[in-house]
């Protein structure tokens, strides 16, 4: 019994061996790469400088009677630098608007140009580097696997000339960077994709494959120890010294 026993452990180890060993390789690599990495480079620090350049502003009369003109309510006011333009960044309750001072004047501003967002990306650079292309993404024409996921949309996509193929991604409509991406964070989220097996949205990691995965390495693991158990000399002297004794 104890033979056949062993020779089905075995049996089942080696199967589940086989077929989630790719799996196990790949969480290795994985959670190496995660280990070792610099997350600063990974979200695109180390080209950009992210801090927004803010100041105060007074609400002054033209400020109130544009506010007051705003039918929705009002949540939250914030004074930005765009280039060298002093903007307002309105948030209300159905979104958000611009107001660009123009002549003492704070006027509306539906969204920045691409003029306005490839001059605000160079500003925004450590150091000069050049700008190969922008493209304009919309809810038309991105995909649900683009690396510009679950972000306010339309949005820029500033692509540097530069060897780590760094892409900016400006929101024209809040004047803001929401994503900087590059090879090393394409990389980290190839690997981050097979870490959770979710090969759509990349962050769900409750999915049914992972669970099952899990499960299963557990098993090979547990039939591992098992196996283990069953073959030891030593645990086989141990138990024919209690069967002496007893």
């Amino acid at each position: 019994m104890s033979r056949k026993l062993h020779l089905r452990t075995r049996k089942v180890h080696r199967y589940l061996g086989m077929s989630i060993g790719i799996q196990f390789l790949f969480w290795t690599i994985g959670g190496l790469y995660f280990s070792w990495n610099n997350m600063k480079d990974v979200h695109g620090k180390t080209l950009l400088d992210k801090t927004e350049h803010t100041f105060a502003f007074r609400y002054h009369k033209p400020v109130v009677k544009l506010l007051n003109a705003i039918s929705s309510p009002v949540k939250k006011v914030e004074g930005i630098v765009v280039n060298k333009d002093s903007l307002l960044r309105i948030h209300t309750t159905e979104g958000t608007k611009l107001l660009r001072l123009s002549k003492n004047e704070y006027k509306v501003e539906n969204q920045l140009t691409e003029a306005n967002v490839t001059a605000f990306v160079k500003s925004r650079l450590k150091t000069p580097i050049a700008i190969r292309k922008v493209e304009y993404l919309t809810k038309n024409n991105i995909s649900k696997t683009h690396e510009y996921r679950k972000k306010p949309l339309p949005v820029f996509a500033v692509h540097l000339e530069h060897e780590t193929n760094t892409k900016v991604y400006v929101h024209p409509e809040l004047a803001q960077i929401t994503s900087v991406r590059n090879d090393n964070w394409r990389r980290f989220d190839f690997l981050w994709m097979l870490h959770v097996m979710d090969f759509e949205t990349r962050d769900h990691i409750t999915n049914w494959i992972l669970r099952i995965f899990s499960v299963l390495g557990l098993v090979t693991i547990l039939s591992g120890f098992y196996l283990y158990y069953l073959s030891s000399p030593t645990i086989r002297k141990v138990k024919q010294k209690m069967k002496r004794s007893s």
